[in-house]
C-alpha cells in the first residue's frame, strides 16, 4: 500500500475512534455510509442548486428537502455497503442520479431540484463513485470503509447514522416536552424567532422520536425544514 494512504488511513482510524464511530453497531458502516454521501452527493454540485433561487422550472431546494434527501440517501449508502453486491456502488450512483422518482419525502424529483446543475450533477457523482470504486478494489474491506468514512469538512458525529444522533433526538424530544430548563433559558429567545414545531411533529411526540432516529425523511420535508438549523437537536451537555 501507498505509504501516504497508508498514513492517511491511520489518521482516520484515530479520529473515528475519537468521534467513538467503532464502540457504535454498525458505526464504521454507518460513517462510511455518511461519508459517501457527503463526497458523492453533499459536497457537489448538488449545493448549488440549493443555494440557488428557484426558477419556473428548478423547484426551490430548502433546508427540509435536503434534510429529507441526505438523510434518505444515508440510508441507502449505509444498505448498499452491506451487500455483497460487486457493483453496489453503482446500483447507488443509480439511485442518486434517477431524474424522475420523487424523492422521499418531498414533493419533487432531482429533475425538478436540480433543473439548470443536472450535467454537472452527474459528472460529479460519476467521478466520486468511479474514484470509490477504484479504492475499493484495492483496499480490505475494513480499511475501504474506514477511507469512505474518514472525517472531512462538514463530517459530524452528530448527524443521522452517526454515534450522537439518537442523544440529538432523546434531547430534541425532552425539549419539545417542556423537560429543559436550560436549553430554554439559553435559546429561548432564537426559538421564539423559530417559531412553533409543527402540530404534526408535537401531535405523538414518541413518533416523532422514532421517526427522526430511523427515517427523518418521513416526517417530510416541510416538517424537516422547522428542524434544520434549530440548536432543538443539538446534543444536551450534561
Amino acid at each position: 500500500m501507498d505509504e501516504d494512504l497508508q498514513e492517511a488511513l491511520n489518521w482516520a482510524r484515530q479520529r473515528l475512534g475519537e468521534m467513538r464511530v467503532f464502540e457504535a453497531t454498525d458505526g464504521l458502516r454507518w460513517a462510511a455510509a455518511h461519508g459517501l454521501v457527503l463526497s458523492v452527493w453533499r459536497n457537489g454540485p448538488i449545493e448549488d442548486a440549493h443555494a440557488s433561487r428557484p426558477t419556473s422550472r428548478r423547484k426551490a431546494l430548502h433546508d427540509g428537502a435536503m434534510f429529507a434527501r441526505n438523510t434518505w440517501l444515508t440510508r441507502q449508502a449505509f444498505d448498499a455497503l452491506g451487500s455483497d453486491n460487486q457493483f453496489r456502488l453503482y446500483a447507488l450512483e443509480d439511485l442518486l442520479l434517477d431524474r424522475d422518482t420523487v424523492w422521499p419525502g418531498c414533493e419533487g424529483t432531482l429533475t425538478d431540484y436540480g433543473w439548470g446543475f443536472l450535467g454537472e450533477i452527474k459528472k460529479h457523482v460519476k467521478q466520486r463513485i468511479d474514484m470509490f470504486m477504484h479504492y475499493e478494489k484495492t483496499l480490505p474491506p475494513d480499511d475501504f470503509l474506514v477511507f469512505a468514512g474518514a472525517p472531512r469538512i462538514g463530517t459530524h458525529d452528530d448527524h443521522y447514522g452517526m454515534p450522537k444522533w439518537p442523544a440529538c433526538v432523546e434531547a430534541a424530544i425532552r425539549r419539545l416536552r417542556g423537560d429543559d430548563e436550560e436549553f430554554q433559558k439559553e435559546w429561548g429567545d432564537l426559538m421564539q424567532r423559530v417559531g412553533p414545531a409543527p402540530a404534526t411533529v408535537t401531535a405523538d411526540l414518541e413518533r416523532t422520536r422514532e421517526l427522526l432516529l430511523d427515517s427523518p425523511w418521513d416526517l417530510g420535508a416541510g416538517n424537516l425544514g422547522w428542524f434544520a438549523w434549530n440548536p432543538i437537536l443539538q446534543p444536551s451537555r450534561r
